[in-house]
């Protein structure tokens, strides 16, 4: 494989003083606490439901934050959309969706089309979480702490909602809003980083957590949380529980 043409520094994105690409997010509302083992703790905020009972399904934001005592600012930094089942009868699910994102209406739209069952049915048997970023601070990278974050915090957030399955869409956020015009001699270079960068991030998920792809077309990686089962086959994907 062609190695790609390493790229200028400023078609990529430097961290912050946070030492995070986009910064820390702040937790509104109730703060809960889990712990992750060796003294972190997962410090999070599961919002009510966005659509605020108008769509068949409900939405909530889940902020998190990974802390370790004695450290100012987070080790790790997690965002998601949780999406399970609604009493409304409203707008729909991609409608709904749109009105929170573009980012995740893809992703929701991706999930649909490769799903064996209409995905109404799969967010009513039990819940989805959208991870829209999970990022770990520059210098706690080498810890491998990211997996048992993610794992205590949704192991948490399914004793208030049953989660049932989650879905990413690989993005190195060092790559956001640095796209450079079609014409600029930087343009094929910037595409050939960025596509061998998402291919190393989406083998990280594959490897470290378990993910699937949903389906080769869309680079979308899923997998089901504890007590679910996840198939795939010609036709699509499903998730039932286990026996």
């Amino acid at each position: 494989m062609v190695k790609p043409q390493a790229l200028r520094g400023f078609l990529r994105r430097d961290r912050d003083e946070s030492g995070f690409f986009n910064g820390i997010p702040l937790l509104h509302g109730a703060v809960q606490s889990v712990s992750v083992g060796e003294g972190f703790i997962a410090r999070f905020c599961l919002s009510e439901d966005v659509f605020c009972g108008g769509s068949v399904c409900e939405g909530r934001a889940l902020s998190a934050l990974l802390c370790r005592p004695g450290d100012a600012v987070p080790v790790a930094v997690l965002d998601a959309t949780v999406l399970s089942r609604g009493t409304g009868r409203g707008m729909g699910i991609s409608d709904s969706c749109d009105l929170l994102s573009e980012s995740l209406n893809k992703i929701v739209s991706d999930l649909s089309s490769t799903s064996v069952d209409d995905l109404f049915c799969a967010v009513y048997n039990g819940g989805i979480l959208f991870l829209n970023r999970l990022e770990v601070r520059s210098d706690c990278n080498h810890l491998g702490i990211s997996h048992r974050f993610f794992n205590a915090l949704t192991e948490s957030v399914s004793q208030c909602v049953d989660l049932s399955l989650y879905a990413l869409q690989p993005f190195p956020l060092q790559y956001g809003y640095c796209e450079p015009d079609t014409e600029s001699p930087e343009y094929e270079a910037f595409w050939e980083s960025y596509s061998s960068d998402v291919e190393k991030l989406s083998n990280f998920y594959c490897y470290e957590f378990g993910c699937k792809s949903a389906s080769p077309g869309t680079g979308l990686l899923i997998n089901a949380f504890p007590g679910w089962k996840l198939n795939i086959d010609r036709f699509g994907w499903s998730v039932v529980r286990s026996e």
